[in-house]
Parts: C-alpha cells; sequence; structure tokens
C-alpha cells in the first residue's frame, strides 16, 4: 500500500496557492450559443506579435565537491525577470499544402497541422536576474534581432539572419513556452462547456520547449465559451527531458481562444521545475511565471515584407549553426558548432567542451604561449617533438601534421596523434596558433576513439574562426576565478555558495564532469 507524504502534498497545494494567486481567480463559467459543441482549430492567421513576461524564482544547483561525495550538491538562490516582444511570421509544412505565410487564406488549416518554422524580429529581448546575490543581465545585440526559428526538432533552434549568436543571446531566447506551439494545447475533438481533455506528451513536449516527455498527466477543461472565445484551464505534471538531461515539471495554466480568428491570443501558466545537473549546465528547483499575449497583425511592422524560403525538408544549413565563443582572458573569439561551450576561462588557461545530448563529446584545452626567446617562429618539426613530450606514455603515433595559414591570416601548425589513457583509444589534435603581431596559443582537443566522427572538423573551424583580441587587464580581479584543479583553495567546488560567482558555475559543473 502507498503510503501518503505530507511534505509532498503540502508542496504542492503551496504551488496551487501561489499559482492561483498568479494567474487569478477561475473565470467565470458562461454558457454561449455554441456551448453544446464547438470545434476549436487555428485557421488562417498567419502574423502575431508577441508578448511575453516570464519571472523565474528558485534554486540554482550545482555538483558539490565530487571527490568527497558525488551526490553532495551546492544549491543557490535565483531571481530572474525576463520580458520579450517580438513580431512571429508562422511558416506551415509544405507537405500540407498550405501556406499560412503566402498571404493565402487558408481555411483548410486545422489542429492537426502543425507549424514547424517561422520568422521572428526581437524588438525587445532582456533579462535581469540575481544568482547568489550577483546581478546579470542580457539582451540581443541589434544585428540578430532578426532571426529563423526551426521547431521541426526539439527544442526550438533560433538562428541569427545577419550575425551570430553569442551564447548568453542564445540562452535568453530559449524560453520556457514556445509561441509557435500553443494552438497544441487545443482539443482534437468538439467540447462544450465542462468538457475535460487530456493534452499529448508530444504537444506538451512542443509547448514547453522540451526534447522529449516520457510521461504526461496534463488536463485540459472547457471553463468558459461564448461567442467571441472560449477559455481552457489545464494542469498536471510532465516527466521530459531537454537535451538529455531529466526535467520534472508540474503546470497549471489558462488559456484564451478567440473564436473569431481561430487563434489562441493569450497564456498564463505557472511551473514548477526540478531539472537535474547536466555536463554542460547546472540544475534547477525554480517556480516560473509566464504571461503571453498573441496579438494578430494584418501587416509586419520590422520583419521584411518578402517573405524567407524555409526549406523544413533537410536541416538548417551548417553555417547557421555557429555560435560565437570568447575567451574574454585570454583574448579571443572563435565561431564554433553551439554545441561547444566555454566551461572555464582563467587567465592561465580556458576550455571548452562539445555536448550532445548530456554525453561529451570532445574537450579544448587553450593556453597562452610567451613569445619565443630567440624571436624565431616554431617550427612544424619541433612541435611534433613537443606534442610527443607533452603526451608522455599515452603517445601511440603521429597521424598527420600540416602547416597553413588562413585566410585571415593565422599561421597555423596543426599535429594529429593517437594514443590511449587507462586502456581507453583517444586521439588528439593539438594546433599551434599565431597572428603577425606574435600573439599566440596553442590549442588541444582531446576525444576518445569513438568520437571522432561526431567531432567532426572542429579544429579547423577553430583555427579558420580564430580572432585574437584584448584580454581582459590585470587590474580586474573580479573576473578571475582562481586555480585550475580540483585542488585549488579558490576552486568554485571548494567554495562556500556565498563566495561563488556566476561564472563560477560553469567551473563547478566543469571539475564534477573531469571526475565522472
Amino acid at each position: 500500500m502507498q503510503q501518503h507524504n505530507p511534505s509532498l502534498a503540502l508542496d504542492r497545494r503551496k504551488f496551487l496557492i501561489t499559482a492561483c494567486t498568479v494567474l487569478g481567480a477561475a473565470p467565470d463559467v458562461s454558457r454561449g450559443a455554441d456551448s453544446s459543441g464547438v470545434l476549436l482549430h487555428s485557421g488562417s492567421q498567419d502574423l502575431y506579435r508577441i508578448r511575453m513576461e516570464v519571472e523565474v524564482k528558485g534554486n540554482v544547483k550545482l555538483p558539490g565537491n565530487p571527490l568527497i561525495s558525488p551526490e553532495k550538491t551546492l544549491k543557490l538562490p535565483i531571481d530572474s525577470q525576463a520580458s520579450f516582444e517580438y513580431e512571429e511570421r508562422l511558416h506551415l509544412p509544405a507537405t500540407t499544402g498550405v501556406s499560412r505565410a503566402s498571404g493565402q487564406t487558408a481555411q483548410t488549416a486545422t489542429r492537426g497541422v502543425r507549424c514547424i518554422a517561422a520568422e521572428r524580429y526581437y524588438h525587445r529581448a532582456k533579462a535581469i536576474s540575481t544568482l547568489n546575490k550577483t546581478q546579470h543581465s542580457a539582451q540581443l545585440r541589434e544585428s540578430v534581432r532578426d532571426t529563423i526559428v526551426r521547431h521541426d526538432s526539439r527544442p526550438e533552434q533560433i538562428y541569427g539572419v545577419e550575425d551570430f549568436f553569442e551564447r548568453d543571446e542564445l540562452e535568453l531566447l530559449h524560453a520556457p513556452i514556445s509561441s509557435m506551439a500553443i494552438d497544441q494545447l487545443l482539443p482534437e475533438k468538439p467540447i462544450s462547456l465542462g468538457s475535460k481533455y487530456k493534452v499529448s506528451a508530444d504537444s506538451m513536449a512542443s509547448v514547453l520547449n522540451l526534447t522529449a516527455v516520457m510521461a504526461c498527466k496534463v488536463e485540459a477543461e472547457v471553463v468558459a465559451v461564448n461567442e467571441k472565445e472560449v477559455r481552457i484551464q489545464l494542469r498536471g505534471d510532465v516527466d521530459g527531458a531537454i537535451d538529455g538531461v531529466p526535467t520534472i515539471i508540474r503546470t497549471l495554466g489558462k488559456l484564451t481562444f478567440d473564436r473569431k480568428i481561430s487563434s489562441c491570443t493569450w497564456l498564463a501558466m505557472a511551473l514548477h521545475e526540478t531539472r537535474e545537473i547536466g555536463r554542460a549546465e547546472p540544475g534547477f528547483d525554480v517556480a516560473a511565471t509566464i504571461k503571453m499575449l498573441r496579438e494578430p497583425l494584418k501587416r509586419t511592422i520590422a520583419l521584411p515584407t518578402v517573405v524567407k524560403k524555409i526549406d523544413v525538408s533537410r536541416p538548417a544549413a551548417t553555417n547557421l549553426q555557429f555560435i560565437s565563443v570568447r575567451s574574454e582572458e585570454l583574448g579571443l573569439r572563435v565561431l564554433m558548432d553551439r554545441r561547444w561551450r566555454m566551461m572555464k576561462d582563467q587567465p592561465q588557461a580556458a576550455m571548452m567542451r562539445m555536448v550532445k545530448n548530456d554525453r561529451s563529446i570532445g574537450q579544448c584545452d587553450i593556453q597562452p604561449v610567451p613569445p619565443p626567446a630567440d624571436g624565431q617562429p616554431w617550427s612544424l618539426t619541433a612541435f611534433e617533438s613537443s606534442v610527443q613530450v607533452l603526451l608522455g606514455q599515452q603517445f601511440g603515433q603521429i597521424v598527420e601534421s600540416d602547416e597553413r595559414t588562413t585566410a585571415s591570416g593565422t599561421r597555423v601548425l596543426r599535429v594529429v596523434a593517437n594514443g590511449s589513457a587507462e586502456g581507453v583509444p583517444i586521439r588528439w589534435v593539438l594546433m599551434h596558433l599565431s597572428d603577425e603581431v606574435g600573439k599566440q596559443v596553442v590549442a588541444t582537443f582531446t576525444m576518445e576513439g569513438s568520437n571522432i566522427d561526431a567531432f567532426g572538423s572542429s579544429d579547423m573551424q577553430f583555427a579558420s574562426s580564430l580572432q585574437f583580441t584584448d584580454p581582459l587587464s590585470e587590474s580586474e580581479p573580479a573576473k578571475k576565478t582562481g586555480g585550475n584543479t580540483l585542488n585549488s583553495d579558490n576552486d568554485a567546488a571548494n567554495q562556500s555558495p556565498d563566495q561563488m560567482t556566476p561564472k563560477q558555475v560553469a567551473d563547478s559543473i566543469s571539475n564534477a564532469n573531469s571526475v565522472r
């Protein structure tokens, strides 16, 4: 017999009370002329102006010192407010024979035809968050306000039309609710006042921007029907994952469907999410409230009047998937596949990690190199010898080596070596990169032999896009994060939560993963 846990019941009760306070009391139940049976379907409207406010409060979860206890976690308080305002022009799959983006009337568009691509122009996208008493703000640059959104794979992918996103910008735009998908909350069958129906796992995955949903217990109820609109309430639990990291979300929301334009125009939702710690991101135990107003537009304001062609029959072009990754401490910037993340950025070294579905594919360690004493540039032969010395007993053989100069003028010495570590086949790609004024770094890419194909040509993308910038001044200690090892006295894993800065959050994740 299952025992009742009073603490869980109390937590749920508190969540529901808070959510009802935020969302407002239940609307008055009204009976319209169509209350005997109404079929709700999305119509021909394809252009909207979206206004969305997101408030998040709770805790960010970080791994403690894994050498002491892998199960121990640190909790840092977070309080965040984000606001968005954007135009959105929807595109439908070409296979439906219906094109909302063409400007043609599409009366045959129904609840079953799902929008999988859109154009967006962000008039406003900004967030102010306080993590562990340290405030951080993020907003979009002008060059990335014009975007394309793909919802054929989840979570939705956003690409800049004119420029590449930086990591903070991309994370800012990853909203907890997808405006493209809220029509999927509608019932598939005719409804009347008091009708109840289940929201499918696939629909909740689209709405909540999740990669997958393993279990979904979300029920919706029609609480008001009149000639103008239909109001729906929904609540329930979703057990899913985002990029391979498990998460549990409790939902409570209200939805308004405008019968005149056959579209959902308003959504308010309270979420309580408990997400596990991933290999590239911290975990969460947070409560969020989202308010979305979806206003139909007759014509564009800032979006181009000419509809962009979005070929959803194939994945987005590789060059659209790059992201600008910077090391402020070392003074460099590269364009990389967005699976690459800067995990450490310290004056002595920086480290990036390539993560897919919460699985580590490869790692790149970057270290500054002082100019040679004799002023002569390194030769490829000397670099090959230094690689063998560096790898020591792990070294097996040099697979290839070459010297080249990129289009931007960066000189590259590249050595590819195979070997093993603790019996596991390893491949290293080491590169010495220098510019005409003497700035130089060594980048070491490391991957298991089984990940060579997934790693692809990330090393060459790094070399071809490298730009040296001015590093942070030594007079800015607030940017520094301490030592490079788990045993460092200043390391994030060994500090109390009150001492940690947002930059050390990434360090803590990185250190924990290095011993997993």
